[in-house]
């Protein structure tokens, strides 16, 4: 699963570096389908979401044909398989290279949940704290900046909150012989204890599709989809990242890309 997780870092970062005004998203995805093969694993563990603009707003796009634009975001979701074992990696970044004010504020809120997500990922925790953790990120983050006008409290409500609007997915799964591992999350209907040597992802998003007939997009974040994931290895100790060396910093990645 190292092995996995390394190669798949590198080829988002191949990526990255490859972005430009003007590039197909299949472009992207032969990118880093390809480094999978060249770094000895057996291809991708699932096929790949490489979307750009509106296409990075849906969750399961998987078309991946369309020209990106200097100032949209892609949002790549990918993963190699080695000896039978998936890793699963999401990165977001600007095609141009730079992230607009907007972007970045979309991109802030979710790096901060998912690095709080992640710090929850303990031995003895439920596994839905991660969740729990970043759905509260989120919502404190979005609340901040008006676009939901709940409290905090009303936003994570299950049915009337209005989180679920902009993040529509649950924060994680089990990882292993598959990239969805086989495991039960609640035997007898409570949430299971993390124990060292699970792993699984950690991966929440914020989506913002102007194309969406059920919600009113703000028209400042209109086309908006990040999503940022990590593999994350639970341990006796502290969480271990197995897909650490993947670029996710605002400054890592406006450093990284366009940058062949």
């Amino acid at each position: 699963m190292r092995h996995a997780a390394e190669i798949s870092s590198v080829a988002h970062e191949l990526a990255m570096r490859a972005s430009k005004d003007g590039i197909f998203e299949y472009q992207l995805q032969s990118i880093i389908e390809g480094f999978f093969v060249y770094g000895g694993t057996s291809g991708w563990a699932y096929p790949s979401i490489v979307g750009c603009g509106e296409n990075a707003t849906i969750l399961h796009y998987t078309v991946n044909e369309s020209k990106c634009k200097g100032d949209e975001i892609i949002l790549i979701d990918a993963g190699a398989e080695y000896k039978g074992y998936a890793a699963d990696i999401t990165r977001s970044w600007p095609i141009g290279g730079t992230f607009t004010d907007a972007q970045k504020e979309i991109y802030e809120i979710v790096l901060d949940a998912q690095e709080q997500a992640i710090a929850a990922c303990r031995v003895g925790n439920p596994y839905n704290q991660p969740h729990e953790v970043a759905r509260s990120v989120l919502a404190e983050g979005l609340i901040r900046l008006g676009i939901i006008n709940q409290s905090l409290g009303e936003a994570l409500d299950s049915q009337s909150g209005q989180l679920k609007n902009w993040y529509m997915h649950n924060t994680g799964h089990w990882l292993g012989l598959d990239v969805h591992d086989v495991g039960v999350y609640k035997p007898d209907g409570t949430p299971r204890l993390l124990e060292a040597g699970m792993v699984l992802t950690v991966e929440p998003g914020l989506y913002f599709g102007a194309w969406r007939p059920d919600v009113d997009c703000p028209e400042r974040y209109a086309n908006i989809g990040i999503r940022i994931e990590d593999d994350v290895l639970v341990t006796e100790d502290e969480p271990d990242v197995l897909t650490k060396r993947c670029p996710k910093t605002i400054a890592d990645i406006e450093g990284i890309v366009g940058s062949l």
